[in-house]
């Protein structure tokens, strides 16, 4: 609620200093743009981690709540505990997560500290694999979009 009341009192106060509405649209059509592309490039870079991870197997546990992210998959493995480094999701966890099964992961650790790592299981792999074009594709088309209305308006 805040949120729109902040946003209703500067469109406000831009058409009281003069701006044109059109140029409001703009910039709010190029917020959710830079939005969209961020979107694209956090999944090409979950696309570059998943290329450095390699499959193996372990057996999931359980959800565990994340001071960040809302909730995570913990896995068992090498005889520790590793953790999801994708959020879980909330809506289908019976569906998606059975404990104690045995699933194929994707795992990258360092050499040099143990404690770094990356885990992804098949629900991330999927995560990326749909996220990516659909971010692409919606960041690509919101550009061609913003570059015709500039045109529009010079």
């Amino acid at each position: 609620m805040e949120f729109i009341i902040g946003a209703a009192v500067i469109i406000l106060l831009l058409l009281i200093l003069g701006v044109p509405p059109m140029m409001i649209v703009l910039g709010a059509l190029s917020l959710v743009e830079l939005f969209l592309l961020l979107m694209a490039l956090f999944f090409v870079i979950s696309l570059i981690l998943l290329m450095m991870t390699k499959p193996t197997e372990a057996k999931y546990l359980r959800i565990d709540p994340n001071e960040g992210v809302g909730t995570h998959a913990v896995y068992w493995m090498d005889d520790r505990e590793y953790d999801n480094s994708f959020p879980a999701e909330i809506m289908f966890v019976d569906k998606i997560y059975h404990e104690g099964k045995i699933c194929k992961i994707r795992i990258w650790k360092s050499r040099k500290d143990p404690e770094k790592y990356i885990l992804l299981d098949w629900y991330s792999v999927i995560v990326i694999a749909v996220g990516l074009p659909v971010f692409s594709l919606m960041a690509g088309l919101g550009l061609a979009g913003l570059l015709l209305m500039w045109s529009v308006i010079q």
